[in-house]
């Protein structure tokens, strides 16, 4: 047996741990094992990913400031990169100097196959949930189809979401292929949110009332990638027309610049344009959204408001023309309108709301297949 057979045995046992069932808890278990000595891989956050004894106290700040590490010992442990991709994204730490230089770094390189090998699997998903949230944005599935392909990757489309859209100035494949959490990686299971790269943007669906938080923690990651980083927040909304309305009210909020900006109430007209360009977003769908509390109010009480309202601007917003039009009350058309201004907090005189809504109940009117140039070219309901 030659000198070289225990150093080929220990290299063994390491290379054995990334068959078990928690390969990189299994790794640094067995460093610890071949040296007593306690260890640990710190992500460059300074979370602690694995530690072998379990209770062993780590600096982690400073273990992961001294990354990359230089040879010497930091806060009394040796350290040794994890990488990902040619980049480090953790330290394995191993307390004091038991551990022979090149079984540390064997064990470090086996760490960064584990997490490479985790991380394909994770962009393979997301390349999936990509491909679905690309045809959800322009409507190239039906809403039932959409949601039944949502619903494989988690998201269950009866819930209100919000959406979350990122970008920074970084190569795209920085972007996809940079891992975001390394305990997701480790858990074996999917993201906890919704995560895709759509048109060169970071695109995150999480839950009703967590998007401002999730917008903050990613502006904090794409800041670390590059330049001019900016994230937008959309309302939280329902089904998969609410996804579609959320994305390009995220990405309206995104355009105000550097920083996390969320959605302002805007104009129709300008979330028209905004939809149109890109997607070719039917009409009736942002025209549902504006008109929604006077349709949800006509819904429950069996009124006509949004026949009032389109009938109102299509006689010039004459009161005496629309009352005759409607066979009602002067007095009853004044009240309608009250009710239409306090519902949808628009003062119905005014140019801007006059505009809004006329592309409102004109989108509504003729129907789902309706986009922005067939409106424009006159060509009417399909």
């Amino acid at each position: 047996m030659t000198s070289a057979d225990p150093d080929l045995a220990d290299h063994r046992v390491l290379a054995d741990a990334l068959t078990a069932d928690r390969p990189l808890y299994a790794l640094v278990t067995a460093l610890h094992g071949l040296s007593a000595a306690p260890v640990a891989v710190i992500d460059l956050r300074g979370g602690v990913l694995v530690s072998v004894p379990a209770r062993a106290e780590w600096s982690a700040e400073e273990l992961v400031a001294a990354s990359p590490p230089s040879g010497d010992l930091v806060a009394g442990c040796m350290l040794r990169p994890v990488e990902l991709e040619g980049e480090p994204v953790a330290v394995l730490c191993a307390r004091g100097q038991d551990i022979p230089p090149a079984l540390l770094a064997f064990a470090a390189t086996l760490a960064g196959i584990e997490l490479s090998r985790r991380h394909a699997v994770l962009s393979g998903r997301r390349e999936l949930l990509g491909q679905v949230l690309e045809d959800v944005i322009a409507g190239q599935s039906s809403e039932q189809e959409a949601a039944r392909r949502l619903g494989e990757h988690g998201l269950d489309a009866g819930k209100a979401h919000e959406v979350v859209v990122g970008s920074v100035a970084c190569p795209p494949r920085r972007l996809r292929s940079y891992p975001w959490n390394l305990h997701t990686l480790l858990s074996q299971h999917q993201d906890p949110h919704l995560r895709a790269i759509v048109h060169d943007r970071v695109v995150l669906v999480v839950p009703e009332g967590a998007g401002l938080f999730v917008a903050k923690l990613c502006h904090e990651h794409l800041t670390s990638l590059g330049p001019d980083a900016r994230v937008g927040v959309s309302k939280a909304r329902v089904g998969v027309r609410g996804l579609r309305l959320g994305y390009f009210e995220a990405r309206n909020a995104l355009a105000e610049g550097h920083g996390v900006h969320v959605h302002r109430i805007q104009d129709l007209a300008t979330a028209l344009l905004i939809a149109s360009i890109e997607a070719g977003m039917p009409l009736r769908d942002l025209a549902a959204e504006a008109l929604a509390p006077l349709l949800e109010y006509d819904r429950k009480n069996g009124t006509s408001l949004v026949t009032t309202l389109r009938c109102y601007l299509a006689e010039d917003c004459a009161p005496a023309a629309t009352a005759t039009a409607l066979f009602v009350h002067r007095n009853t058309l004044r009240n309608r309108l009250r009710l239409i201004e306090e519902l949808t907090g628009r003062d119905i005189d005014s140019p801007s709301s006059r505009t809004h809504f006329w592309l409102a109940t004109t989108g509504w009117e003729m129907g789902s297949a309706t986009d922005l140039s067939s409106l424009l070219d006159g060509r009417g309901p399909q």
